[in-house]
């Protein structure tokens, strides 16, 4: 079977339509990084706006970047944040060495695997 190709769409390009909801990733080249290249994952947490981000790849796969603050999320949506607050808050709440115009965003995660390894 094929593998879903993932599409991606730059932070700075989308509309506050579709909000960003959990299992969307965020990837962006960070020169301090032992890996230039590194994916987070917008995650459901308890905390402020029920999302966060977690690193998705690599070394520090599993560590949580942030929790969202409460004005991140959309009015009306169980869990879900605006693709604007994010785009105007990129740098102070998340990483300051990088803008939107660099973030690239797959709003629907990573496809569901469908075998085993050895399958």
């Amino acid at each position: 079977m094929d593998i879903p190709k993932m599409t991606w769409t730059r932070l700075d390009h989308l509309k506050d339509d579709p909000p960003l909801f959990r299992g969307s990733l965020f990837r962006y080249r960070k020169m301090a990084s032992i890996e230039e290249v590194i994916d987070y994952m917008l995650f459901e947490t308890h905390e402020a706006s029920g999302l966060g981000l977690v690193r998705d790849s690599g070394y520090g796969a599993g560590n949580v970047l942030v929790f969202l603050p409460a004005e991140a999320k959309v009015p009306g949506k169980v869990v879900a944040i605006s693709p604007e607050w994010l785009r105007h808050n990129w740098q102070n709440c998340v990483d300051s060495e990088s803008t939107p115009d660099q973030v690239w965003v797959c709003l629907a995660g990573r496809p569901a695997p469908d075998k085993l390894p050895e399958e």
